[in-house]
């Protein structure tokens, strides 16, 4: 036997830990101790690999220890704007935090201590963002943001999905590091957990993947929209399609910077997060305009005194000029001399031919989704009231349609788009692509509109309350 300085390898001794495995190895450890002084002794409550617990005991231990930390980073992010909190709590500091301990130990079967990290969780976010959830909004919320929600996931919906994705995944090299004789060893709880996601799936067939999380995950998020969507009835229901839709979500998407102008303001991220998931933003009270408020705010969003209307319909159309000329694609706002009759102008006109030799003209509008003249429509498919208003534009620029293309922008107060501004805003992030702008230019234009949209419904529900009638008039 070679020395072992003689290789340069020598062994450290305040990195060695010794685990028993039964009462006779742990008669041992003094033999050890003494050929290793500083050697450390772990318990079945402390011993850990790569950080992630290997016996039972260990796991509640593992899990208020991840639920302190939360605690302490939600403290933190206090100190940040809400939006880049949000951002922050959703791809760091909550269940991506913890999404390697949740692969590697059987968490669902520790619903107590999971529960009580999801409570702090749901703790913060309402501290956070200043709204109040209630159990189906807390729901909502921790669903996917494709789905409806937030994209705060809570570790009871991600345990399972991502145990079974990673016990499927390592089975075979499992099998190839293990077997004995042809044997196939069988990953502790991996039957167990099959078992619980069938008992929550009942009937539903296992991914063609087994390896991917996000399919075993949509089972279950599909499971949990569809339950909400048959408990909803009215401008609920309505809310619920809307939000479905990917991209009434692109301002959640959005990289929270104040240079780029894709920084909500706290009190727009309350107003915007409330509307999504069913929040109430205001106590009931009198808009200016002499109707009652109620606490959804959605009245607001219609009023024909709201604030937020026509600095939220100059920004539409100065982000899709600035993307057209980004595009090498003139064009101008409020063209002169393509009046109708009744000197209405459409809000834009590009400068050369948008497709088969034909300039585009389009305007821009934003309809309430909860609004009583849709409702009818928007609890039925989601984006109604943006196609009504779409066919509203066109047979408005008719007599226009002969010598230009024409494409209505038409969105809905909830995010949703008609089908032509979605192919048209769809062909303009492709021209950017090709004119030597960043892939992802197409998703940057969705998002800065999706926010722009959002701050017009904070600014129209703000604009609701009297000015200065907290003091009075004195400084109006």
């Amino acid at each position: 036997m070679v020395p072992s300085g003689v290789l340069g390898l020598e062994v450290n001794p305040k990195k060695c830990e010794f685990f028993p495995c039964s009462a006779e190895a742990r008669d041992s450890f003094a033999t050890f101790s003494h050929l290793l002084p500083g050697l450390k002794e772990v318990s079945a409550q402390s011993f850990a690999l790569l950080g992630s617990p290997i016996c039972s005991e260990a796991i509640p231990e593992a899990f208020e220890e991840r639920r302190q930390l939360l605690l302490m980073a939600a403290e933190r992010l206090g100190d940040l704007p809400a939006h880049v909190a949000l951002v922050l709590l959703r791809v760091c500091f909550a269940v991506p935090k913890i999404i390697y301990f949740l692969r590697t130990v059987p968490a669902w079967l520790y619903p107590d201590h999971i529960d009580s990290f999801d409570y702090v969780l749901k703790e913060s976010v309402e501290r956070l963002l200043n709204v109040s959830l209630n159990p189906d909004q807390w729901v909502l919320a921790s669903l996917p943001i494709r789905n409806g929600g937030l994209g705060i996931r809570r570790a009871r919906d991600v345990s399972l999905p991502a145990f079974l994705a990673s016990s499927e995944g390592v089975v075979g090299l499992v099998t190839k590091i293990l077997s004995v004789n042809g044997d196939r060893p069988t990953i502790p709880f991996a039957s167990d957990a099959v078992a619980a996601w069938r008992t929550l799936n009942p009937n539903v067939p296992m991914p063609d993947k087994l390896d991917r999380q996000r399919l075993w995950d949509d089972i279950g998020v599909r499971r949990v929209f569809d339950g909400l969507l048959e408990g909803a009835v009215g401008a609920d229901k309505a809310r619920l399609l809307a939000v479905s839709r990917p991209e009434a979500g692109a301002w959640l998407q959005a990289l929270p910077s104040p240079h780029m102008g894709t920084l909500l303001d706290n009190n727009s991220m309350r107003v915007a997060v409330a509307l999504r998931l069913g929040c109430d933003v205001c106590e009931p009270h009198i808009c200016i305009c002499g109707t009652m408020v109620e606490s959804n705010g959605h009245h607001a969003l219609s009023c024909c005194r709201c604030v937020g209307r026509f600095p939220r319909h100059h920004a539409l159309n100065d982000i899709v000029r600035r993307a057209l000329l980004s595009a090498n694609v003139p064009c101008m706002l409020e063209p002169p001399g393509l009046s109708r009759t009744d000197g209405k102008r459409p809000d834009g006109l590009t400068l050369i031919p948008w497709e088969k030799g034909k300039c585009l003209l389009w305007d821009a509008t934003c309809v309430s989704t909860f609004a009583a003249s849709h409702m009818g429509r928007t609890v039925r498919a989601a984006g109604a009231a943006a196609e009504l208003a779409a066919l509203r534009k066109r047979d408005k620029y008719s007599a226009l349609l002969t010598k230009y293309l024409f494409v209505p922008l038409a969105v809905e107060t909830s995010g949703c788009w008609c089908a032509e501004a979605k192919i048209f805003l769809s062909e303009l992030g492709q021209r950017l692509r090709e004119g030597g702008h960043d892939p992802r230019s197409g998703s940057f234009l969705m998002q800065r509109l999706s926010i722009a949209v959002q701050r017009g419904n904070a600014a129209s529900v703000m604009g609701t309350f009297a000015s200065g009638r907290a003091r009075d008039g004195l400084f109006d």
